[in-house]
């Protein structure tokens, strides 16, 4: 049986307007997520088959050009760093779902003793839920099947990608200033989403579809997992394809120690 033909990528010189405006950085400061996120886009060079999840994600953590232009959270340095040369062994790749067209979503979340009509988030006692210590309701939705209000949403569209934005984005970093209205959760969790996302009519319903394709990932060197890093739910790394256009953006995020 012959070698197949493995992907190969090139760094784009993609600009995220949104991800790096001021208004943003400030956001993602105030949630202790501006020095531990990463993203970047590359260029692939072959059309991408759902089947082909796990080999497409061996081949982007091995190849040198991503390596090379990857980083990850240092804790000696509190910053992010050049991953450098390693060898991946092992992957995981599992497509989640990526359907969402309308912040509509969301209008659920407003509903009494979750969130006011002003976008005031109710208030709760103070709980330690997964390592976070939570003072409000819209926390205790995100993280715990305990919560009133924990089947606003089913499983499937808690892993839909923008459902997962906006949850990282509320949970925040390890010294995360939370914020007592919703407005700039849902306005950024938007912004961001239709920055990573892709979008074409269909030509025959005229209706607006998504074709990206989203692959949560994780990433062996040996021992040593390096994306996301560890099983905490605010470590995480995506893989987000353009399967039109072959580019896909890896958004990474460490809430933990760090590498080195």
């Amino acid at each position: 049986m012959a070698d197949r033909k493995a992907f190969k990528f090139e760094l784009t010189n993609k600009k995220f307007l949104t991800f790096n405006s001021k208004d943003v950085k400030t956001d993602l400061a105030r949630w202790d997520l501006g020095n531990r996120i990463f993203l970047a886009t590359f260029a692939y060079n072959d059309f991408f088959k759902d089947y082909q999840a796990k080999e497409f994600t061996l081949d982007f953590f091995n190849d040198l050009n991503v390596q090379h232009n990857l980083k990850v959270f240092s804790s000696n340095q509190q910053e992010l760093v050049t991953w450098g040369n390693h060898e991946i062994k092992e992957v995981q790749a599992e497509i989640i779902p990526c359907s969402i067209t309308s912040m509509d979503f969301f209008d659920r979340l407003t509903t009494p003793g979750l969130v006011r009509e002003s976008g005031a988030i109710h208030k709760c006692l103070d709980e330690d839920v997964e390592g976070f210590l939570i003072s409000d309701e819209l926390h205790r939705m995100l993280l715990t099947e305990e919560s009133e209000h924990w089947e606003l949403y089913n499983e499937e569209e808690r892993q839909e990608l923008l459902f997962l934005l906006f949850k990282h984005l509320v949970l925040g970093g390890p010294i995360c200033q939370y914020d007592d209205k919703i407005d700039r959760y849902l306005e950024v969790s938007k912004a961001l989403y239709k920055e990573l996302i892709t979008v074409q009519k269909n030509s025959e319903t005229k209706q607006i579809e998504l074709i990206s394709k989203v692959i949560k990932v994780s990433a062996w060197d040996g021992d040593i997992c390096w994306f996301p890093g560890d099983d905490h739910p605010q470590t995480f790394c995506y893989l987000i394809l353009n399967p039109v256009n072959r580019i896909v953006s890896v958004l990474s995020h460490d809430f933990g120690k760090g590498v080195w």
